[in-house]
């Protein structure tokens, strides 16, 4: 899989929030040695892998794709102008699935899936 953003894997998960609202969301694993902003920018925040994450029929979720970046210290979610983070409920949902995730690219991103896991203040 190779597009301009440098997309290496993607998934896609049914989910469903406490409430029992159901939507999906998905992730794509993009590649860190493009030539192109996003790609800058994780190298910037010293990311050891970095991506997109995409929200449908999810309430308090932002519009567009939000971009995560891993780093050794922790993940950061940069939404697009304009949009909100996540919710509460939908922000746990999200780090369940960003662990599943993780473990289903460890072939492409192997510190993805061994690195402990919590969210952090993008700056």
């Amino acid at each position: 899989m190779s597009d301009d953003l440098g997309r290496l894997a993607t998934r896609e998960y049914d989910v469903t929030l406490p409430d029992g609202t159901q939507g999906r969301l998905a992730f794509a694993l993009c590649d860190i040695t493009k030539d192109n902003a996003l790609a800058h920018h994780a190298r910037r925040r010293q990311a050891v892998a970095f991506g997109l994450l995409s929200f449908a029929e999810l309430p308090d979720a932002p519009r567009n794709a939000l971009l995560w970046v891993r780093t050794r210290d922790g993940m950061e979610m940069t939404t697009a102008d304009g949009d909100d983070q996540p919710g509460g409920d939908l922000q746990r949902l999200v780090a369940r699935h960003f662990i599943v995730f993780f473990d289903e690219v460890k072939d492409l991103a192997p510190e993805l899936a061994t690195l402990p896991f919590h969210l952090k203040d993008a700056s």
